[in-house]
């Protein structure tokens, strides 16, 4: 991509990257549209800098996303002092700019004039500026004070962004701490009570209902201490306390206070309570239950029985062993993880179940900790299970003081069950790398897979490639169906994909319908283009989504790399240069890179600025082409087609322009002027003769189109019923609830509206249920082959069903006689195409409109084309 989508040239800046560019900003677009017409410069835009590049944060008249820092105007203007503007009248006389590429190539800036801003964080790294491809002789005081006005005004626009931005990120970071709080909360072994300067209660946690002995239904935000105290005394908690604890616990009296204090419950539960008066009132209590830590301290003392009772209960497996590594003792919890008996492992040694893969590192383990260089090592090993299966198992290992003899106890064992955790990290480290929605690798594995083609090619010389996929028609499929649909067609299609590749391969999904492929291992590059058309076949054979079926096909552009390709971001863009030739050769293709598709592409952006100019000139015009009755000859109306002489190409066909403005959006404007244009011609010719403009699904998506109707109809005093509005298929297929609610308002009005090119795609049928036509143009392809008995019989179908839903029909592109005669013999009630007239300039069409009113009537195709001669 260049500056301004001009031909690249040696004068010209080189383009930077755009993996980082910012997303379009309407508003700030907006804004640059305003200052390009307020100072009547051809650029205007809205800059921001970082270590290496200047970005387009808003702009008008540039295409390019951004600059190198080292080229940029914008870098000395950030330098000076804030919103004081920095003004060069002329370019080529400033000896800072004289020989900068932007001025001495593409945009061929002669004058500037900008306007450091602070951007949300308070940093000057911004700037607010204007440029012309003309010098200028003086920029007044009021026009700096006007561009200074207008940086404040985009400067208080992005700081307002960053304070509302921050203000989100608070919240989410409160509502994070709330949840982090109490996670911690209800993960404590510990109860936690805290109560205001009131006694009433704020904070609490479930533990603390269990070992306080009290319902949940009292613990609330806000409830009074009081009401607790109140139930625990009724329950007999405090009966058998001493007399001074007793009176603090039932009653709260200040001077009864004790902070600290163990007591036995009822049940026999030993609670160890600590309170901490808070500085504000209130006080923090803790209840812990150390009935266990009381008794396994009074098992210690007693005997090794009491010890072997704590052991006995606990949930992880302790095991007691000598310095060969043998078990002299397992505990009981050893059925519960790993299926044995506690007998089955006495006299073993962990090596004869440890996995193979593990062994080494278990070995390595007990070697430091024999050899006295470790007192301690905790490892993730897995260990055999019973049943056959391996099991994570989390061993911490100690051995004890002075402890060597053989038949005495060595070392002491904890091993915990971590299979669920080590899942779940598997999970977690398998969803950094993979698309949750199809299971294929993400970008960033895709990435790693990249370098790693890129180095294996440059160690073995053997070539790879690299492909670049986009799904065609999938937009049209989540619009119309859903988004449920659309994951599930996704699904569909990777699983295809990845039945085609080999096990080596790799293929990931990058995000919405793009896929990407690294084709490793190729012997020679006919085998890329070998596993593109098995990609293509897949992909586009039909699909059933809940009984509906659909096809989509998928573009590829795909580049072999040699051994001496070793950047992965220019490999990747070699691909995507030749997915987009793809995608302008039909779709459903593939192209592999060629040098000059860059050239082709700038062409293309050349292309789009002529569009613009030739906008803002006036420069394009319609042609009407004729619509007949097919029994009388009679005009019934004209359809309005856009024209365009390129003032150095020549005339350009409406394949090459038309896609391309709806590309670019340009679409919207020229529709808008063909609607007033085609009106007001139309509004010269005799009633009833109705004149028909096509709609792209572009000017749907766009607000503005019922009013760019009406205003036509207005302007030209046109009757509403004498325009009609020709929709493709496409159109409805987008958003089609909002399309057929506007196309309704618009019949509403009087407006005629036609679905064109009916039959060729696959869900034509739906809406003509869903919509009351007025017309039904059946495309050409079928007329032109309506010798044949099947199109006869499809023409024959549809004359059928517009006749019974009140639609009238449309044969487009009959240039035969018998052509004529054959849509007459099904039914067709008009007719349109080169048999009767060319497209006509507008004279030429008034001109027809009058010579086929005296000649009107012809019963054969004969007659129809003498009356044209």
């Amino acid at each position: 991509m260049r500056m301004a989508g001009v031909s690249p040239s040696r004068s010209e800046p080189v383009a930077v990257e755009v993996f980082g560019q910012p997303a379009p900003d309407p508003q700030l677009d907006a804004v640059c549209r305003t200052a390009a017409a307020l100072f009547g410069v051809r650029y205007a835009f809205v800059s921001q800098l970082d270590g290496a590049c200047q970005w387009f944060l808003g702009r008008e008249g540039l295409i390019l996303p951004g600059t190198q820092r080292e080229i940029a105007f914008c870098a000395h203007t950030i330098r000076g002092a804030a919103h004081v503007p920095l003004v060069v009248l002329d370019t080529r006389r400033d000896r800072r700019f004289a020989a900068n590429p932007l001025v001495t190539g593409a945009p061929f800036l002669r004058f500037y004039a900008g306007v450091s801003i602070a951007l949300g964080d308070g940093t000057h790294a911004g700037t607010v500026c204007i440029a012309d491809t003309v010098p200028r002789t003086g920029f007044s005081a009021a026009e700096g004070r006007r561009l200074s006005d207008l940086a404040l005004f985009v400067e208080a626009t992005l700081r307002g962004r960053a304070a509302q931005s921050e203000a989100r990120q608070a919240h989410h970071r409160a509502e994070a701490s709330d949840t982090l709080l109490r996670t911690t909360l209800e993960s404590m072994d510990q109860g936690l009570l805290m109560t205001d300067a009131a006694d009433r209660i704020r904070v609490y946690n479930r533990r603390v209902a269990t070992l306080m002995g009290v319902p949940e239904a009292l613990l609330y935000d806000g409830a009074p201490f009081a009401t607790v105290r109140a139930h625990q005394a009724a329950s007999g908690e405090f009966a058998h306390l001493p007399d001074p604890l007793r009176a603090w616990l039932e009653h709260g009296a200040p001077e009864a206070r004790i902070y600290d204090y163990e007591r036995v419950r009822p049940d026999g539960t030993v609670l160890q309570v600590r309170t901490l008066p808070l500085p504000q009132g209130g006080l923090v209590r803790t209840f812990t239950d150390v009935t266990a830590r009381r008794t396994a301290e009074s098992a210690l003392r007693a005997s090794e029985g009491r010890y072997r009772l704590l052991a006995e209960n606990s949930n992880d497996v302790i095991v007691l062993g000598d310095i060969a590594m043998r078990c002299l003792y397992v505990s009981p919890a050893v059925r519960t993880v790993l299926g044995y008996e506690p007998e089955d492992l006495v006299g073993t040694t962990a090596a004869a179940f440890c996995h193979p893969d593990d062994a080494a590192a278990l070995t390595e383990h007990w070697s430091q900790l024999t050899a006295g260089r470790e007192g301690r090592f905790v490892a993730c090993l897995r260990h055999r299970h019973k049943a056959g299966h391996y099991v994570w198992i989390e061993a911490s290992v100690r051995v004890l003081p002075d402890a060597q003899a053989e038949d005495r106890i060595t070392f002491v064992a904890t091993l915990r069950d971590v299979s669920a955790r080590r899942e779940a990290e598997e999970r977690v480290r398998h969803m950094a790398l993979h698309d949750a929605l199809t299971g294929l690798p993400n970008r960033t594995l895709f990435r790693d897979r990249l370098d790693q083609a890129i180095a294996h090619a440059r160690r073995v010389r053997t070539g790879f490639a690299v492909l670049a996929c986009d799904l065609d028609r999938f937009k049209a499929v989540n619009d119309s169906l859903g988004h449920p649909a659309g994951d599930a067609l996704l699904r569909i299609v990777a699983a295809r994909m990845r039945a085609v590749l080999r096990p080596y391969d790799t293929i990931a999904r990058l995000g919405g319908d793009e896929f990407a492929v690294v084709l490793t291992y190729l012997d020679e590059a006919r085998e890329a283009s070998c596993l593109a058309e098995q990609l293509i076949a897949a992909v586009s054979e039909p699909i059933d989504l809940d009984g509906q079926s659909v096809e989509v096909g998928v573009s590829i552009g795909l580049t072999v790399a040699a051994d001496l390709d070793c950047d992965p971001d220019e490999l990747f863009q070699r691909a995507d240069i030749a997915l987009y030739e793809a995608k302008a050769a039909g779709r459903n293709t593939y192209r592999e890179f060629e040098p000059d598709a860059g050239a082709r592409i700038a062409t293309r952006g050349l292309l789009a600025l002529d569009m613009k100019e030739a906008i803002r000139r006036d420069a394009f015009r319609l042609a009407y082409q004729p619509v007949v009755d097919a029994a009388t000859g009679t005009v019934v109306g004209f359809e309005a087609l856009m024209r365009w002489r390129h003032p150095v190409q020549g005339e350009i066909a409406p394949g090459a322009f038309i896609p391309l403005a709806e590309e670019t959006g340009l679409i919207v404007p020229m529709g808008s002027w063909a609607l007033q244009e085609a009106c007001r011609e139309a509004a010269a010719w005799p009633a009833p003769i109705r004149v028909a403009v096509n709609v792209s699904a572009v000017q749907f998506r766009r607000p503005g189109l019922e009013a760019a109707v009406l205003s036509a109809l207005a302007a030209s005093g046109l009757p509403a019923n004498r325009l009609k509005l020709e929709v493709t298929e496409s159109v409805l297929m987008q958003d089609a609830e909002a399309v057929l609610a506007c196309l309704h308002r618009l019949r509403g009005c009087g407006v005629k509206i036609a679905l064109d090119d009916f039959g060729t795609g696959y869900s034509s049928l739906s809406y003509l249920r869903r919509f009351p036509f007025d017309q039904i143009k059946i495309d050409r392809s079928f007329i032109r082959d309506i010798a044949d008995p099947d199109a006869a019989a499809i023409v024959r179908a549809v004359v059928g069903i517009g006749e019974r839903l009140g639609m009238g029909i449309v044969a487009e592109g009959v240039e035969t006689p018998e052509q004529l005669d054959l849509v007459r013999r099904e039914g067709c009630t008009q007719v349109q195409g080169f048999l009767f007239s060319r497209p006509l300039p507008p004279g030429e069409a008034a001109a027809y409109i009058a010579a086929r009113a005296d000649r009107a009537g012809p019963s054969s195709g004969q007659r129809v084309a003498a009356a044209q001669g």
